[in-house]
């Protein structure tokens, strides 16, 4: 796997992350079940920072060649 596409990689779970976020939210908003937001919310967290994660590693990785 190249370094762009693994950095493609770290945004789209970045993107994910927040999209799972923010049907969390509206779930939230609309009153639905809030076991159902609580794991949106906590996933999408989990998902975004190993996204942002990944992200921060390819930069050092691209600094140091």
């Amino acid at each position: 796997m190249t370094l762009q596409q693994k950095a493609f990689l770290a945004k789209g779970l970045e993107a994910v992350g927040i999209a799972a976020v923010m049907i969390g939210l509206i779930q939230g908003v609309y009153g639905n079940d809030q076991w159902g937001e609580l794991y949106f919310f906590l996933g999408g967290m989990l998902v975004f920072f190993i996204g942002r994660r990944m992200e921060k590693r390819l930069e050092r990785q691209s600094v140091k060649q």
